[in-house]
């Protein structure tokens, strides 16, 4: 499995995805729309320098998101 195929398994497991791309954006100072457009929509063109980061903030938000 590949990193970014990694990164689309978890995207598909989060509940709140506005939220997560806001984090990303601050974490990472980025715009949301950058992350949003260019990073998890058809192409998730995640740069290379940002997959694990992004990796294990997906981890931690799915390891404490609460259900709805």
């Amino acid at each position: 499995m590949t990193k970014i195929d990694n990164i689309q398994n978890l995207w598909h497991q989060l509940y709140n995805k506005t939220e997560f791309i806001k984090l990303v954006a601050k974490e990472l100072d980025r715009s949301p729309n950058t992350i949003h457009n260019h990073w998890f929509a058809r192409f998730w063109q995640v740069p290379r320098e940002f997959e694990d980061r992004v990796i294990q903030l997906l981890q931690n938000t799915i390891e404490h998101q609460k259900p709805f």
